[in-house]
């Protein structure tokens, strides 16, 4: 019989056996991920960046994804050995060292959710949220997107996720997927400084994104992935060194003009993806904001509240 439990509370033998069979169920957030591959650098990484998650060994319920972590041939299997993640589609991923089977891990999920969920609207963003609602920043990479996302968990922010909006279909309610906040090169100190060494794993260097690591989620952030919350800032972030801080409140129009080439399955849902965008502003206001420091970003986020809460009273 199959039991629910932390992976901090498997061994690593075990962790190794069920990642052989293919029986290893990550649950997280709305999702039931059935992870296979068993190498070193990848237990190493569940052990670390994904202790307070909760796993199911040999489980009988249907999964939403299996992603296997495997060699893009056999040679690579045991010679200069090459991680790919196979989610059980054709995906354009490109061979790693083994040793970077983390970020393959990560882009496998990432891949499963943006290509194959059509229970939510996915929008790549991320989400935060308190008792009041839920702020979604949608941006490109490198934009400090991560960054900002970080430095508001210190704030007291609930951790939604750093990768997607899973936007509810019918009423436009986000929904938590906490996962680990992936961090590049020169962010890396910057949230190591605001969270604390303890957060931080160890860094992949070297992969195509340059030198990489990720803050773990919070078990507190993970055990409240249940609780849902309605949108109340979404903000267009964009990050450059020395910039000048700017903030424009946007119409929604804009803002859902914005919103929608930053869906990965806006195309596949149509109608539904646009009707549960739209809903979004029933309840938030949204903003561009540009800026050349971490307090800077944070400062504007604090003016968009007040000036929607007083617009509001």
């Amino acid at each position: 019989m199959s039991t629910v439990t932390r992976v901090s509370d498997l061994s690593r033998r075990e962790i190794r056996s069920s990642l052989r069979e293919g029986s290893l169920l990550l649950h997280l957030g709305p999702f039931a991920q059935l992870i296979s591959g068993s190498s070193d650098p990848l237990i190493d990484f569940l052990q670390d960046t994904y202790r307070d998650c909760q796993v199911e060994l040999f489980p009988s319920d249907v999964t939403d994804v299996h992603l296997n972590l495997r060699a893009p041939n056999i040679l690579r299997k045991f010679f200069r050995p090459q991680v790919v993640p196979d989610p059980g589609f054709e995906v354009p991923a490109v061979p790693l060292p083994i040793e970077m089977a983390p970020l393959a891990f990560e882009m496998g999920l990432n891949l499963s959710v943006a290509l194959k969920c059509c229970r939510f609207v996915t929008i790549h963003a991320g989400v935060v949220a308190d008792k009041d609602g839920a702020i979604l920043m949608s941006a490109e990479s490198g934009s400090g997107k991560s960054t900002l996302t970080a430095a508001l968990l210190e704030r007291g922010y609930r951790l939604f996720s750093d990768e997607f909006a899973l936007v509810g279909l019918g009423d436009a309610v986000l929904q938590p997927y906490p996962r680990p906040i992936s961090l590049k090169e020169e962010t890396i100190p910057i949230v190591r400084e605001l969270a604390g060494d303890e957060w931080i794993s160890p860094i992949v260097k070297g992969s195509p994104k340059g030198d990489i690591a990720y803050r773990r989620a919070r078990r507190s952030d993970i055990d409240q992935s249940h609780k849902q919350a309605k949108a109340k800032l979404i903000l267009f972030p964009e990050f450059e060194p020395g910039m000048r801080p700017y903030k424009r409140r946007l119409n929604t129009a804009e803002a859902i003009l914005r919103l929608i080439p930053a869906s990965t399955n806006f195309g596949l849902l149509g109608e539904q993806a646009y009707l549960a965008i739209t809903r979004l502003f029933d309840d938030a206001v949204a903003y561009e904001l540009s800026y050349g420091s971490t307090e800077q970003s944070l400062s504007l986020i604090d003016e968009a509240l007040q000036e929607r809460d007083d617009h509001a009273a």
